[in-house]
């Protein structure tokens, strides 16, 4: 599961630099908003695969805002009903078998990988509200 947290780190940067308090909210909302339009996403593709929600691996990039927006991060996936186990425990599921077992052939490690292999359409993915690219500049 991600939603592209590093891209709002060098906005933030900027932002913070010029002291811009309004375009950092404006980072903070569209921050969040992209991790919550992304669970619905990665949860539709699990259903469609596999009737039910994987356990799923956040992929998180280390970052100043993504320090800074962690705790709120964390509560929004647990208001959405996610708890959080070790990577080991994830890796149980059939779901990373291939990742797992170096016996098997590599194969699809992603949902969006194994939909394409199946060919079955991707969920549509939500653009951005704001423009991260000229945000502060």
């Amino acid at each position: 599961m991600s939603f592209s947290d590093y891209a709002f780190n060098e906005p933030y940067a900027r932002c913070s630099t010029k002291g811009d308090v309004k375009a950092i909210a404006q980072l903070e909302t569209s921050y969040l908003a992209a991790a919550d339009q992304n669970i619905d996403r990665y949860r539709q593709m699990s259903k469609t695969l596999y009737g039910r929600d994987i356990p799923y691996v956040l992929l998180m990039h280390l970052g100043a805002f993504d320090a800074h927006m962690l705790p709120r991060l964390l509560d929004l996936y647990r208001s959405r009903g996610f708890t959080f186990i070790t990577l080991e425990e994830a890796e149980n599921d059939e779901f990373y078998r291939e990742d797992t077992n170096l016996n098997l052939p590599p194969g699809a490690d992603t949902l969006e990988a194994v939909m394409a292999a199946r060919h079955l359409p991707l969920p549509q993915q939500t653009e951005q509200p704001i423009n991260l690219e000229t945000l502060c500049r």
